[in-house]
Order: structure tokens, then sequence, then C-alpha cells
């Protein structure tokens, strides 16, 4: 819950606005708190790829691996730079014939990793210095 976490996030920069971007920006800032003496910047640059591992003798997809990356500048009140890292979480998975399921599976995975760069963010960010 907010109450508990000791920072504030005063400003957020989303260098790639997409839904998927402000799913982790939401999450975020949802755990910022007001009342918190570390006041901090952020800069977000979501990026999102999709690629073929494997084709069957048909020369099809059977195989892709999803990947995102969350690049996350963290600045202080006067612009200093506290830390910058770059959050990577991928995940393969089978191509299913059914458009419609896959883009639903596809949608339920950028879901759960972005759940998980969010976690990992809010981690770094109560434990900064």
């Amino acid at each position: 819950s907010s109450k508990n976490s000791n920072f504030q996030i005063i400003e957020i920069i989303n260098k790639n606005e997409n839904k998927n971007s402000f799913a982790i920006e939401k999450i975020v800032t949802s755990l910022s708190n007001k009342n918190a003496d570390r006041k901090v910047k952020l800069e977000i640059d979501y990026k999102q790829s999709v690629t073929t591992i494997l084709k069957d003798s048909k020369g099809d997809p059977s195989k892709n691996k999803l990947q995102i990356s969350v690049g996350l500048k963290v600045k202080n009140e006067r612009d200093n730079i506290l830390t910058n890292r770059v959050f990577t979480e991928e995940f393969s998975y089978d191509v299913q014939s059914d458009k419609f399921n896959m883009a639903q599976y596809v949608e339920n995975i950028t879901d759960n990793l972005n759940n998980k760069i969010s976690s990992d963010i809010v981690f770094l960010l109560g434990t900064l210095e």
C-alpha cells in the first residue's frame, strides 16, 4: 500500500506512450506516498518485441519469444540521477492456429511480464538511498 512506501513520485516522463507503458506507470504511481520524504522523478522507456525462435516444416512460426524491456532513470528533485536500470523479462510460447485465442494468450503473458517489472521497479524505489 502507498502509506507504507518511502518514496513520492513527483514526475514521470513516459517515452513510449502505449497501453503497456501506462500500465506499468499506473502500478508504480499507485504506490507513491504523498507523505514520503524522498521525492523522485522517473523516466520510463518501454520496449516490447516478439521474435520467432522456431518454424514448422512449411516455414510458419511455431514458437515465439516475447521480450519486454523497460529502461528506468530515477532522479531526485534536483534532477541528479540516482540510478539508471534496465528491467527485462521474456517468455517463450507455442504459436496457436486460433488467432483470437493467441491474441488473448499473448495479452495475458504481456500483463504478467508488466506486473513482474512493475514489482521490480517498486522494490528498487523502496530500497534507494
